[in-house]
C-alpha cells in the first residue's frame, strides 16, 4: 500500500466520512457574510464546470470510493478521475465554510489523493509533468536556466549596488522564489529596495535558492517537494541568518506549513514581508508616505486561508496616507481564489482564466477601485494577465510596489 493510500485510509478517514451528508453548503460563502447576490459562490471549478463532482462534496465522494475500494486505481476511468481531482486550486474555501466547525480537512484529502495518483504513476496531468521535470532539472517550474535566477538584477543599477553591499553574515534572508525571479521581477525588485530602505541586513542566496517545493506538493509529488525543502533549509542555515522573509505567499506557506507537516525542522524564523512591515508600523518605527489611489485588496489563498494572515496586509494598506481602501464583496476567508494555484494554471487554463476574470469583475463592480493589490506574485501574474485579456482598466499591483511608490520614513 502506498504512503498516500495509508494516509487517506488511516489519518484522513474521519474527515472523509464526516462529509457524508452531501449538504454541499461548501458551494457558497457563509450566508452571514453575503453582501452581493452576484458574488456568493466560493468554488471556481464548481461554478465553471457545474457538475457536483467538481465541488468539494463530489471529490469527497471520490475519496470514499478509494477508501471503500469501489474505485479501483488504475482503471479505464482514471483519465476522467484525473481531471476532476486536478481541476481544483486547493484554495481551501470549502474547508473554511464547512458547517462542521471547519474540522474537515478537505484540502489535505484532495492533495493526498493526488499523492496516491503520483505514487501509482497515474498523475499528475501531462502539463504538470512538464513543470515537475523542469523543477528536477532546473530547480524552477518555468523551464528557465537555473543560472538565470539572478538575471532580474541586471538592468537596475540601484539593485546592483544593493546586491553588491549584501553582508556575508546576514541577519535576514530574502527568499525571492521562482515566480518573482523569472516572471514578476517587479515584485522582487520592489521588495529588495524596500528591505534596503528599512536598513535590513539581508542577503539573497540566488544559486543556492531552489524552488520551495510548493508546486510539486500541490500536484502530489511529495518526494520531490521534500528533496527541495531539505536543500533550502540546509542552504539557509549555512548563512547563519535568524529570519527568512518572503514576498511570495506560496513559498511562505511551504516553509511555514508544509515543511512542518513533513516533520522538517529549521533554526530560523519565517515571515511574510507584509507581516514584517506591519510589525514595524505598529511599533512606530516607520511611517509610510502618501499614495493617492482608490484600491481594493485580494487575499491570496496561501497567505489567508492557509496561514490566517489577513490583518497585516490591511494594517500596511491603512497606514498609507491618501489610500482609499474598499473591500470586495468576498474578502478575508471568503475571498474568491485567483485561479492559478494547485497546478491549475498549467493544466486548466480555462479555469485559471475564468477565476481571475470573475475576481476582476468583482473588484470593479463591488468597489469601483482603480487598483487591485495583492501579496502573492502568482496571484498578481494571473490577475494581471487576465485584466489585460479582458481589456480592463483595473491596475494590478503588489503591496510592495504601492509602498515603494510612496516611500518610507524611518523614525529614529
Amino acid at each position: 500500500m502506498s504512503e498516500g493510500l495509508k494516509k487517506l485510509k488511516k489519518d484522513l478517514r474521519r474527515d472523509v466520512y464526516q462529509c457524508s451528508l452531501k449538504c454541499f453548503n461548501c458551494m457558497y460563502i457563509n450566508p452571514h457574510y453575503l453582501i452581493s447576490q452576484d458574488f456568493y459562490m466560493n468554488c471556481p471549478a464548481g461554478k465553471l464546470y457545474g457538475f457536483d463532482s467538481y465541488f468539494s462534496g463530489g471529490r469527497m465522494e471520490i475519496a470514499r470510493g478509494i477508501i471503500d475500494g469501489t474505485i479501483k486505481l488504475p482503471d479505464e476511468k482514471s483519465k476522467e478521475l484525473l481531471k476532476v481531482i486536478y481541476a481544483c486550486t486547493t484554495c481551501g474555501s470549502c474547508e473554511n465554510v464547512c458547517f462542521y466547525n471547519r474540522e474537515i480537512k478537505t484540502v489535505e484529502v484532495f492533495e493526498t489523493i493526488r499523492q496516491i495518483l503520483v505514487e501509482q504513476e497515474i498523475g499528475p496531468m501531462p502539463e504538470q509533468v512538464k513543470f515537475l521535470n523542469s523543477i528536477n532539472q532546473n530547480h524552477n517550474p518555468y523551464q528557465e536556466k537555473h543560472e538565470d535566477r539572478e538575471k532580474w538584477i541586471e538592468s537596475d543599477e540601484e539593485l546592483k549596488n544593493i546586491i553588491s553591499e549584501m553582508p556575508e553574515q546576514p541577519e535576514v534572508i530574502y527568499y525571492v522564489g521562482c515566480t518573482s525571479s523569472y516572471r514578476t521581477i517587479n515584485i522582487a525588485k520592489a521588495t529588495a529596495k524596500i528591505l534596503k530602505k528599512l536598513n535590513v541586513l539581508f542577503k539573497i542566496i540566488f544559486g543556492e535558492e531552489w524552488c520551495c517545493g510548493s508546486p510539486a506538493a500541490r500536484v502530489g509529488d511529495v518526494k520531490l517537494a521534500l528533496r527541495l525543502a531539505k536543500h533550502n533549509i540546509e542552504e539557509i542555515e549555512k548563512t547563519g541568518a535568524k529570519k527568512v522573509i518572503f514576498s511570495c505567499a506560496g513559498c511562505y506557506r511551504a516553509f511555514k506549513k508544509d515543511y512542518n507537516k513533513w516533520g522538517l525542522e529549521y533554526n530560523f524564523e519565517v515571515q511574510h514581508v507584509s507581516e514584517y512591515i506591519a510589525n514595524l508600523i505598529e511599533k512606530g518605527k516607520i511611517k509610510l508616505k502618501t499614495v493617492n489611489k482608490k484600491i481594493t485588496y485580494h487575499d491570496p489563498c496561501h497567505l489567508g486561508r492557509h496561514l490566517d494572515v489577513y490583518d497585516e496586509p490591511r494594517i500596511v494598506i491603512n497606514a498609507i496616507p491618501g489610500i482609499q481602501f474598499i473591500e470586495m464583496a468576498r474578502n478575508r476567508f471568503n475571498a474568491w481564489c485567483c485561479g492559478s494555484g494547485g497546478g491549475v494554471k498549467a493544466a486548466f487554463k480555462d479555469l485559471a482564466n475564468f477565476a481571475a476574470a470573475e475576481r476582476i469583475k468583482e473588484a470593479k463592480n463591488t468597489t469601483n477601485a482603480v487598483c487591485l493589490v495583492s501579496t502573492c506574485p502568482f496571484c498578481y501574474l494571473n490577475l494581471k494577465e487576465n485584466a489585460e485579456r479582458e481589456n480592463s482598466e483595473l491596475e494590478i499591483m503588489d503591496l510592495m510596489e504601492i509602498i515603494l511608490e510612496g516611500g518610507i520614513e524611518i523614525n529614529e
